[in-house]
């Protein structure tokens, strides 16, 4: 009953209000076709929110913190002003009553164009529970604040078969207050019963609008599976992923290889490295090269230019070994790649795949402990180094290093030295097939050795050699015309010697030499024999060979006499040079001991010790007149049995002049001599002009010293007699002139011994003179040589034509011969020179 009353009341209340406020509003105007609105009592409202609220609902969702503010607004109809449309109908249909008099409502604000902004058009929400006070009601603009509240029901849309309905066919809807308009004829209409009377109404739907000036949110879509987010979703945690590991994965080759490369030799050291290991080299006095001194370790090595290297080497060796040498950066990524798939699908060592850059590295930057390890870690640091490598030198200065360093076989380092050892000629000589056979041989220089004999051993090489021809035909560089008249032609190898010593017992005595002065000058002994000096000595080979022929002929005509061997020194007095030397008749034969030196072997003088006793003599006041007895002589010594010397006749001469006992060689007036003088004064002569093997201890000899008691060598003893024919001067004899580094600075000269062009002198050069030592009276010293040049005076010993005498030059000379004649000495000297000789 309550709830009739108030509905009374409302309705009684509602009609004088609608009235008054549409009583200027023209009736049975149709309405617009987006204004379609019916109006409901508050009393249907608040029966619909109790129902709605017995309902269960679904929680709300928070608004969106962007979403605009909302108002529900519940406008009263206005009636349109005298300058608006004329055509308007109210929402009803029927006449306005009188409404009073309004204020004038508040103009639309218009955009910088002039135009209204567009309104939004209402939305259906199921889940609106209250309505915005600041909702637009078409037609009916009033300021927000003086508007009513009011509930409007959008009407349904026709169904796309049906037209769109338009104010013009929609019938008009009368408001609750009031009565539709009744056609003529017809009863009116009662009165609508009591709210419980009316059928149930439907739920308002919530309408949203945003406060003028925003924008609302775009209502949310429903969820549903995304199969593509999925999809980029799993792309984006993969491509993550992937950088992720990525990351790790460049993390720890950097690791990995800061642990491989941190003890790197510098390729900046490469030159230096190389410069190191090339070959010193051995000439005579005119500049002709008697011996390649070869390092055990390294072998034998000439450098040479590019230029200087055979063209059909150059083509073979690129196309052997690394046919695109001019385009890979230091290693070959393609031929790596396939090598790695071959050794991974058969189980085997990465092999076959180095470069020239590579192999160059291996020869000459790593240690040779790691260049014959076979492991990833020492390919990872092979590759590095060339990598580097290719990017610090250009393309030909690698070609040229690696030709000058790569090992060919037979101790042959090099291009040049690999012509020399199996073809006999220089690099640039080389024909097509001779190159071919070279660029093969670092392949495997021990089983494809040319100069091995065995068949199997031939038959590898000659399948190389066809097969290196092949690959240049293959790339380019010859026809297979030209291939064919090379495999014709065939190949010439040089036959091997025992030696390659030309002058075998001087060369070797030289490279002491050489090794003592570059000690001397602070130089060690791997850059004695790696640093590629060029040295100069005194020999000359013609007169080498003039002697060792004439020692031949004497040893071969002197067998019946139980000789087997001889050996030749020759010297210069004035500068002490070495001239020529012959240790032996053989340097390879064992027989003899061919390869002991026998020139600086000690041995027993025999007579020849007696010119330096009469000069001991002289300096102590003695002449050459002075009269010395030649009769049976028994000498006590303590201790010892009684000596009693003998000439080498058995006889005595008696009495005669100191001239005679030396030029006929007598024995006991040359003891007689000694015993006068003293041993320690003979030793002390000796050691001055440059004896020092028989030292300074007298109580070690007798007087038979004097009769060559002592062991001396030749060379020695030679270049003493040198003392006689330098007029008392000493000079210490030498077999180097000079010492010439791979720059062509000159290290080293004696006595202005270094061939012209053959270096530059520098602030470091050593220049010594030969200047000798005064050691003896230059008087004392002419006497003697004239003595041991008298031929008259050695005739009744020796006959006026014996093998001494030399009509037309002016020689001094002197023989010596021991007891069991097991060594026979000669020497003798001009102003020029002094020859040595040994024959035993």
């Amino acid at each position: 009953m309550a709830n009739d009353e108030n509905e009374k009341d409302t309705a009684a209340s509602r009609p004088s209000e609608t009235t008054d406020q549409t009583s200027n509003q023209p009736t049975n105007q149709p309405t617009r076709d987006e204004d379609h609105i019916e109006t409901i009592s508050l009393l249907d409202l608040m029966a619909e929110m109790a129902e709605e609220n017995e309902r269960p609902h679904e929680e709300e969702p928070p608004p969106l913190p962007d979403e605009a503010p909302t108002q529900t607004v519940f406008p009263p109809q206005v009636a349109l002003s005298a300058d608006e449309d004329e055509d308007e109908d109210t929402l009803t249909g029927a006449p306005a009553p009188a409404q009073p008099a309004r204020r004038q409502p508040v103009p639309l604000p218009l955009t910088p164009e002039d135009i209204p902004p567009q309104e939004r058009p209402l939305e259906r929400d199921p889940d609106a529970t209250s309505v915005s006070p600041r909702v637009a009601i078409p037609g009916n603009r009033v300021p927000d604040e003086e508007a009513p509240t009011r509930m409007y029901r959008p009407v349904k849309r026709p169904s796309p078969e049906q037209p769109e309905p338009t104010r013009a066919n929609q019938p008009p809807r009368a408001r609750p207050s009031e009565q539709p308009p009744r056609p003529s004829g017809q009863p009116p209409r009662a009165a609508p019963a009591a709210a419980a009377t009316r059928p149930a109404a439907q739920p308002v739907p919530r309408v949203t609008v945003p406060t003028p000036g925003r924008s609302a949110a775009p209502p949310k879509p429903r969820r549903r599976r995304d199969w593509h987010g999925c999809l980029v979703r799993l792309a984006v945690f993969g491509f993550i992923g992937f950088i992720l590991l990525s990351i790790v994965g460049v993390l720890a080759a950097a690791v990995g290889y800061t642990s491989i490369a941190r003890d790197l030799p510098s390729v900046s050291e490469l030159e230096e490295r190389v410069s190191s290991f090339e070959t010193a080299r051995i000439y005579d006095r005119y500049g002709s090269e008697i011996y390649a001194l070869a390092d055990p370790n390294t072998g034998n090595r000439t450098r040479v230019s590019l230029d200087e290297i055979s063209p059909y080497l150059i083509q073979a060796t690129i196309a052997t070994e690394d046919s695109r040498f001019y385009e890979n950066p230091g290693f070959d990524p393609i031929g790596l790649t396939r090598a790695i798939f071959q050794a991974m699908r058969e189980g085997e060592q990465i092999a076959g795949t180095s470069t020239i850059t590579q192999q160059l590295v291996r020869a000459v930057l790593l240690d040779e402990d790691e260049r014959t390890e076979r492991t990833a870690r020492r390919k990872i640091r092979e590759i590095i180094l060339a990598a580097e490598l290719a990017r610090t030198y250009d393309k030909n200065t690698i070609l040229e290093l690696y030709l000058n360093e790569i090992y060919y076989g037979n101790l042959a380092y090099g291009a040049q030295a690999a012509a020399q050892t199996f073809f006999g000629k220089d690099v640039q000589d080389l024909t097509l097939g001779e190159a071919a056979l070279l660029a093969g041989l670092p392949q495997a220089p021990a089983d494809l050795d040319p100069l091995n004999p065995d068949p199997v051993v031939q038959d590898r090489v000659y399948n190389r050699w066809r097969q290196v021809l092949g690959e240049m035909v293959e790339e380019g560089y010859i026809t297979a015309a030209e291939r064919d008249t090379a495999l014709r032609q065939g190949l010439n190898f040089v036959v091997p010697e025992t030696n390659n010593l030309r002058v075998p017992h001087f060369t070797v005595y030289a490279q002491n030499e050489f090794a003592d002065i570059m000690n001397e000058l602070g130089f060690s002994p791997d850059e004695i024999t790696r640093g590629g000096y060029r040295i100069y000595t005194t020999v000359d080979q013609e007169i080498y060979t003039l002697a060792l022929g004439a020692a031949r002929t004497q040893v071969a005509n002197l067998q019946a006499n139980n000789v087997s061997n001889a050996a030749v020194i020759v010297l210069q007095p004035l500068t002490g040079q070495i001239i020529a030397m012959v240790g032996s008749v053989d340097y390879n034969s064992d027989a003899i001991d061919g390869r002991v030196n026998v020139t600086i072997a000690l041995r027993q003088p025999g007579s020849t010790m007696k010119p330096f006793t009469y000069a001991t003599a002289l300096e102590l006041g003695m002449t050459a007149g002075d009269v010395i007895w030649d009769t049976p002589t028994e000498i006590g010594i303590p201790g010892q049995e009684i000596y009693r010397p003998r000439n080498y006749d058995g006889a005595f001469h008696g009495p005669m002049t100191m001239r005679m006992a030396l030029a006929n060689s007598y024995n006991i007036p040359a003891v007689q001599t000694t015993r006068l003088i003293g041993v320690d004064t003979l030793l002390s002569t000796m050691n001055r002009v440059g004896v020092s093997t028989l030292g300074l201890d007298a109580s070690q000899y007798g007087l038979s010293l004097t009769l060559g008691g002592g062991e001396v060598s030749l060379l020695e003893f030679a270049n003493a007699y040198g003392v006689f024919a330098n007029q008392g001067a000493y000079v210490e004899p030498t077999s180097i002139l000079c010492i010439v580094d791979s720059d062509g600075s000159i290290v080293y000269q004696y006595e202005n011994g270094c061939p012209p062009g053959a270096g530059t002198f520098t602030a470091q050069t050593v220049d010594r003179r030969g200047f000798g030592t005064q050691v003896m009276d230059p008087r004392v010293a002419y006497v003697i040589t004239d003595i041991l040049s008298d031929n008259a005076a050695r005739t009744p010993a020796m006959g006026s034509r014996s093998a001494l005498y030399t009509p037309n030059i002016a020689t001094s000379v002197k023989t010596g011969t021991t007891n069991d004649v097991k060594d026979n000495w000669t020497v003798g000297y001009t102003r020029n020179v002094v020859v040595g000789v040994w024959v035993g």
